[in-house]
């Protein structure tokens, strides 16, 4: 009878870790840079300071209008109020007075002397 015997391929020994360390090397990179990852978190967290400060801003803005509307309510309606939105808004005058044009307001309405 004839017996064969052969000597393990060093090569067979290292096919187990190979295939370990590529799927570590997988999730470690994706862990790091993937859109869940460390980078991917920074970029959320700069997304949502973006959007609290938006928030902040839009509240103050919504904090104003209430204000204005506010004044525009009957139970206290300010009648300077409602004459100076209306002239704005409308882009009227009496025939007898005089309109002094404020070309920065027009260029910036957003500032207010």
């Amino acid at each position: 009878m004839i017996t064969r015997q052969y000597r393990p391929s060093w090569s067979r020994r290292l096919i187990l870790p190979a295939v370990t360390a590529i799927f570590i090397g997988y999730f470690g990179y994706h862990s790091i840079q993937g859109e869940y990852g460390m980078v991917g978190r920074a970029r959320f967290e700069a997304k949502a300071r973006e959007l609290d400060a938006e928030l902040v801003r839009l509240q103050a803005e919504k904090s104003d209008l209430e204000k204005h509307v506010k004044l525009l309510r009957a139970d206290s309606l300010d009648q300077d109020m409602v004459d100076e939105r209306a002239r704005i808004q409308l882009s009227v005058v009496n025939p007898n007075e005089v309109v002094i044009m404020d070309y920065d307001y027009t260029r910036n309405p957003a500032k207010t002397n």
